[in-house]
């Protein structure tokens, strides 16, 4: 599908050429439309802070590479091979002026200029004005590449209502090349003033690794409802934890079937994960995937304070379907007006997950609290479960769902 940002490109690179051609009647000399083509195409990026650090990028190349280029022709040199050598020489001062003002990113399109100066026009007839058209095309291009990047539709969005979307088959899908479309369509969404959040099952850790990349600015709702976190503050907001009784009851029915739990819980602002022996490799295969993240400390169980008051979000357990099975049962017989349970398949085949929270740690009620906390009355949810959800999305998501929430922000004109 040919999306905005290919058209814009095209219509800069149009555009490009046709200031070429009004060049060609004025007495300001003609240029090289390539040189400003490619500028243009080199600030066609998916935000405007984006596309203003490339624009810089490329002037103060363009300015290091113009300047030695015309260093080199004023040394004059007559010998081609004499003067190619020379180039050669002269790309080390080049790279190391931007090491100096501190714009290594810069350095490439330094040596490009300088090179396409010294390499090709430091022979011709009037290589000056070959070095003042290189700085003006460059110029050219990316003051056109800002105008049309920059440029929008006037849009009016919904800024009152709460967009909240799930994760897993709702905004990612399993082909990963859905992603980079969801998330700068989302980000410009919330540059917008668009309200937007996600409410999901995984923990924060792997909320911010999944969603990487989308300038979250609204509190998240993870751990199915146990946590709600502000991340740009590093901050939590609220909390639903078990029971102090029904968690060590839950923690000794565990141990007692010969199975191990990650006991993860709250201190202060920080999320400890507790674990003790593994019993399989799947557990061994969790811990070593979720251990680097700065979100989710991972300290062994010898060290945890049994008479401390922090308080337990949740239970994990990974074990075999037939023991996650046994042991719902024996937790349902035992502790079902104290906890919550969720059980679902893991990543690793031949063993589930099974989630232990709060009663009262629901996606649902975490929400309510999040609407007061930030004074929001209208609430809009995505999600994939039919019926649960303000919107169903039952076409695997990603793409599709963006489409929606940027359909249903928009207000339109009357």
């Amino acid at each position: 599908m040919i999306g905005g940002r290919i058209l814009k490109s095209a219509s800069a690179a149009i555009l490009c050429i046709l200031v070429y051609a009004l060049r060609t009647r004025l007495p300001i000399g003609n240029g090289i439309p390539f040189y400003s083509v490619l500028a243009a195409l080199w600030c066609m990026q998916p935000y405007p802070d984006t596309t203003r650090r490339m624009a810089a990028q490329r002037s103060m190349g363009t300015l290091i590479g113009a300047a030695y280029g015309l260093l080199f022709i004023l040394i004059g040199i007559s010998s081609p091979l004499t003067a190619y050598l020379t180039a050669g020489v002269f790309v080390i001062p080049v790279i190391y002026t931007c090491v100096l003002l501190h714009k290594q990113n810069a350095a490439f399109f330094s040596c490009v200029v300088f090179l396409s100066i010294s390499l090709t026009h430091s022979f011709d007839e009037a290589p000056y004005l070959f070095v003042l058209n290189r700085v003006l095309d460059t110029w050219i291009g990316i003051l056109i590449g800002i105008a049309v990047n920059n440029f929008h539709l006037p849009e009016k969005h919904d800024r009152s209502t709460l967009y909240v979307c799930g994760i897993d088959s709702v905004l990612l899908t399993d082909h990963p090349y859905n992603v980079p479309y969801s998330k700068v369509e989302l980000n410009r969404l919330i540059g917008n003033g668009v309200q937007f959040t996600v409410s999901t099952i995984h923990t924060l850790g792997e909320v911010i690794s999944l969603m990487d990349g989308v300038h979250l600015q609204f509190p998240v709702i993870v751990m199915d409802g146990a946590l709600l976190y502000q991340i740009a503050e590093c901050r939590c907001l609220a909390y639903e934890a078990l029971a102090p009784d029904a968690a060590k009851q839950a923690e000794h029915i565990i141990s007692a079937h010969g199975l191990h739990c990650f006991v993860t819980v709250l201190l202060d602002e920080t999320l400890l994960t507790y674990y003790g022996d593994f019993r399989n490799d799947a557990e061994h295969s969790y811990y070593e995937e979720h251990r680097k993240s700065p979100y989710c400390h991972f300290v062994q169980k010898q060290f945890r304070d049994t008479h401390s008051r922090e308080p337990v979000l949740r239970l994990t357990v990974l074990a075999e379907p037939e023991q996650i099975t046994a042991l719902q049962d024996k937790l349902t017989a035992q502790l079902s007006d104290s906890v919550r349970m969720t059980c679902y398949p893991s990543q690793y085949p031949g063993y589930d997950f099974l989630k232990i929270m709060g009663v009262n740690a629901t996606k649902q009620a975490m929400l309510r609290r999040l609407q007061s906390q930030m004074q929001i009355e209208k609430v809009v949810t995505f999600g994939s479960i039919p019926g649960a959800y303000d919107v169903y999305i039952g076409d695997g998501g990603g793409d599709a769902t963006v489409k929606k929430l940027k359909k249903l922000s928009h207000i339109k004109k009357r």
